[in-house]
Parts: structure tokens; C-alpha cells; sequence
């Protein structure tokens, strides 16, 4: 059975911006507003998050919809690389991200919204929505987003990222509670749990605190944390680095010489609480080296890990 996210059920919305299917199938529309995106964009933040609002209605009562898939395909891969001089744009580099496939209560209408994490990487990523009906068919929509970064020849990948604190029952299934380190992207449970993929780079969790104790972070190999999947055997450590050292490191050579510095924690698998300004050194298991900075640790609304990360590419 896979996961159905009954809390993304809402009430049917009036829309902008439609544009009628020539093709038999579902209708899918994107609703346009001052906060939710719509259309096609340029990004100026690495790992900025996108809003989106979308509507789907069955073509007819005797197809109702039954199954989502979104999908975001990122061009070139999301994992940062180092560009040859002659780079060009192509798919020989893209790389498809399944951020939901669920199955839905057979209805007429279905319309949800989510807050979703843009590449950190400079390229191309589109994003597309697609509902399949009982009589198997479909009807999508997709936006693309593009972002350009200044230090694509750099040695190492760097952006800033934050992680929520995740939370139990409906309500808290788009939590964005997981990182994979090399992508800079954040991701909901609903991500991982029944697609292996996405659980292969995956590499950090949010550890809640206590209403004394700051939370931490954890590795997804971590035992208490009982994931149902094999976690990425990624390695992550204490350091008694200043923000000067963190902005110092540049090279692949310093990462490597900085973790190999660093000390295991108690249990080697999770930091314990963290405090603001504290700086982890972290080693993926492809022995891409790594820095964290703790910038900050949000406690009013949804509990928030800010995280600086820079990491070798």
C-alpha cells in the first residue's frame, strides 16, 4: 500500500491561469497567486524553497483520479560537478527526483499545496504534476526553474539549507527533515519511504530536542532512529573550528585534513544537541569531505535547523 497523504486534501479552489488539456484525461492546473508559483521562473537563492499550489479534476464520474506522481528532473544532475570549459546544456547529465507517488482515495477533484526545495547546484530543474485516473489516464502540468551561481569552477559545492524538525501524524508529513549532503536538497518523509532512490543519498536527519536540550542531527545508519531502509554509511564529527576556519577551507586537501582532525562523537551516528555557531566535519561514503556550520537554531514556529554547508565536489 503506499503512502496517502490525506492532509493535502483541500476544498476545490477557483483558478488562474488555466489552460484546458487537448487530450483525454484529468485536468491538472496551477493557481496562481502572490506566494504560490505558477510558471516558469529564475531562481536567485541556493536552496530556496517554492510554493505551489495545484487542482486537479477528473475528465468525468466514471474516471475518477486515483494516483499522483510529482516529479522534479534536474539538468544537469543535482549533485554538484566541476564544469568542462566547453560544458553544454543537455541530458546527458539530468537527473529525475521522485518527490511523491501516492495513491488517492478515488475522487472527482483533488487540489493540494506544497513547499518544495530548489537545487543548490547551478542549473535547470523541471517540475511536473501528474494525476492518473481509473482508466489509466493522465493529465500533467510542469514549470521549470533555473538557477545560475557565480562559482561553478570553485573546488567545493556551498549553500545554506534549513531542517525542520519532524513532526508525527498527517500533519507532519512535509516536514522537511532529511538531507542528502552532496545535493543540498531537503526532503519530507514521504520522500523516502517506498521510493530506494531517494534513501541512497540521503545522509542526515533531524534529531528533536527537549524543551531543555537543543536538537541535533543524525546519520540515517543511526540505530535509535529505526528507519525500514539501509541508511548511507556517512560519517559526521566534532571539531573545534571557528567561523574563520569554516570560511577558510576551499579545497578538497583542507576538507580531508580537517575531518581527519575532527573527533567521533559519544555515539558515532548522531551529534547530540547543537548549539549555534558549532561546526561538524562529515565524510559521504564516496569520501567526498565535508564542513557544517550550525548558522542557527530557530525554536519559535516549526523548529529549525539552518545549516551552512560546504562540501568537496
Amino acid at each position: 500500500m503506499r503512502f496517502r497523504p490525506s492532509s493535502l486534501l483541500l476544498a476545490p479552489l477557483f483558478l488562474t491561469a488555466c489552460e484546458p488539456s487537448l487530450q483525454s484525461g484529468p485536468r491538472v492546473e496551477f493557481v496562481g497567486s502572490s506566494r504560490f508559483n505558477p510558471s516558469d521562473r529564475r531562481l536567485t537563492t541556493a536552496g530556496d524553497t517554492i510554493a505551489v499550489k495545484v487542482y486537479a479534476e477528473a475528465e468525468n464520474d466514471e474516471a475518477p483520479l486515483k494516483h499522483l506522481v510529482i516529479r522534479a528532473r534536474y539538468t544537469p544532475r543535482a549533485r554538484p560537478i566541476i564544469y568542462p570549459s566547453l560544458y553544454k546544456e543537455d541530458d546527458s547529465l539530468a537527473f529525475e527526483l521522485v518527490y511523491l507517488d501516492t495513491l488517492l482515495a478515488e475522487t472527482g477533484q483533488f487540489a493540494f499545496q506544497s513547499v518544495q526545495p530548489a537545487r543548490t547546484t547551478a542549473g535547470k530543474e523541471t517540475w511536473q504534476y501528474e494525476f492518473t485516473d481509473t482508466k489509466g489516464n493522465r493529465g500533467a502540468r510542469s514549470f521549470f526553474l533555473r538557477l545560475g551561481r557565480t562559482d561553478s569552477a570553485a573546488a567545493f559545492h556551498n549553500y545554506t539549507v534549513p531542517l525542520q524538525a519532524p513532526l508525527t501524524g498527517a500533519a507532519g508529513i512535509s516536514r522537511r527533515t532529511f538531507l542528502a549532503l552532496r545535493e543540498g536538497l531537503t526532503l519530507p518523509s514521504f520522500s523516502l519511504r517506498r521510493i530506494p532512490e531517494n534513501q541512497r543519498m540521503t545522509d542526515l536527519v533531524y534529531v528533536p530536542g527537549t524543551t531543555i536540550a537543543a536538537p541535533g542531527l543524525a546519520t540515517t545508519t543511526d540505530a535509535a532512529l529505526k528507519l525500514p531502509w539501509t541508511g548511507r554509511a556517512t560519517q559526521i564529527r566534532s571539531t573545534n573550528l571557528t567561523a574563520n576556519d569554516f570560511t577558510n577551507a576551499a579545497t578538497a586537501a583542507q576538507f580531508t585534513t580537517l575531518f581527519n582532525q575532527s573527533t567521533a562523537f559519544t555515539t558515532a551516528t548522531r551529534t547530540g544537541p547543537l548549539t549555534k555557531g558549532q561546526i561538524l566535519a562529515f565524510r559521504t561514503p564516496e569520501n567526498k569531505d565535508g564542513l557544517i556550520l550550525v548558522s542557527d537554531i530557530i525554536t519559535t514556529g516549526i523548529r529549525t535547523l539552518v545549516l551552512q554547508v560546504r562540501v568537496a565536489k
